[in-house]
């Protein structure tokens, strides 16, 4: 992946992101979130998800398979639960 790649992929995942923002600050706070506004936001996230592996895909020489996803994602092992008595 070369430098201009790059470049284009960040400026992609940071409009994307900026669409976002300004998407959830149009929404009146006291007022719950339309569908059609909840959707949108879904599906620029979704987005955001698929470019920025897409990007790290493409830097890294690494295929996009459920094995390498699941690589990136944080250790999914519980934690112990607190005791009680402390």
């Amino acid at each position: 992946m070369n430098t201009t790649q790059i470049t284009t992929a960040v400026s992609e995942g940071q409009a994307i992101g900026d669409t976002i923002l300004n998407t959830i600050r149009a929404v009146d706070p006291g007022v719950e979130l339309p569908v059609a506004s909840a959707q949108i936001i879904l599906d620029l996230l979704a987005k955001l998800v698929v470019t920025g592996l897409t990007a790290w895909s493409n830097a890294s020489g690494t295929p996009i398979t459920v094995e390498s996803i699941q690589a990136l994602l944080p250790n999914q092992t519980p934690l112990t639960a607190p005791d009680p008595a402390a």
